[in-house]
């Protein structure tokens, strides 16, 4: 976590905003998906543009908090590497995740209402990944050229899935896109939905009571792991997380969720 108090609110107050503005993008796109189909060149480009504008804003929330927060840690000042817009991946993500998607619910005999439904709940997910990676890869360029910082760590919202929990487990270890792709299968993977947002470790790193519980679940499952399969990956450790932790996918969670309903 943070050197300091004020850092760390500082990333508190980061993902709250992070998470906000991506509350507002989906609202923002919601009125245009009734288009998804029936004009679908007219929707692509309203919706590339919601995503260029959020995806902007994004990195503004995330130069202004970086500057405050290396002012807190007593860092000195560094480049804020700021990330072009991706035009070619959200055009893919838009359309797999738009007009297609659609397609694929109404070919598996869904109707054109629920279709619709489905289509938007999964395009709302992707829509928050894709505005927040503006935020995600600007921590991950700016890390990779400061000299002050061992890395950057992973900052669930306090309740992740299994997977982000095992990622946030590690701490500090990702200080480049590369490195994170070759670390726990990737730093930089964020799921549908996902509340992750990261934080530039400077010092040594300690982890709170939250992550400590991630690394002591993450520490059991693969140590089970090894014992019975003699290999830990990601495949023969996150479902011994999910059995036995309480994580957002775990069953334990789901069972109450359903009992309360």
């Amino acid at each position: 976590m943070a050197l300091t108090a004020e850092g760390a609110a500082l990333t508190a107050s980061n993902q709250r905003q992070q998470l906000a503005l991506a509350v507002r993008a989906v609202g923002a796109s919601k009125p245009i998906w009734e288009r998804v189909l029936s004009s679908q060149s007219v929707w692509l480009a309203a919706q590339l543009e919601i995503l260029r504008r959020y995806h902007s804003q994004s990195q503004d929330l995330t130069e202004a908090y970086v500057e405050a927060y290396r002012e807190a840690e007593g860092v000195a000042s560094a480049p804020i590497e700021r990330i072009a817009f991706p035009l070619q991946e959200m055009t893919s993500v838009a359309l797999v995740g738009g007009p297609y998607e659609v397609k694929n619910f109404i070919g598996k005999g869904a109707s054109a209402d629920v279709a619709m439904g489905n289509g938007f709940n999964k395009f709302s997910g992707l829509l928050r990944r894709q505005v927040l990676s503006g935020g995600r890869m600007m921590i991950d360029a700016t890390t990779a050229g400061d000299s002050n910082a061992i890395g950057w760590r992973r900052v669930t919202d306090g309740n992740p899935c299994a997977f982000c929990a095992m990622l946030a487990s590690r701490g500090p270890v990702y200080r480049s896109a590369e490195k994170a792709s070759a670390v726990a299968g990737s730093g930089l993977r964020y799921h549908r939905h996902c509340g992750c947002t990261a934080e530039i470790v400077y010092g040594e790193w300690k982890p709170t009571d939250l992550e400590q519980k991630f690394i002591d679940s993450y520490d059991s499952a693969a140590r089970e792991a090894d014992r019975e399969d003699g290999v830990r990956t990601q495949d023969t450790v996150l479902w011994r997380m999910r059995r036995d932790g309480e994580f957002r996918d775990s069953a334990s969670i789901r069972n109450k969720s359903s009992e309360s309903e």
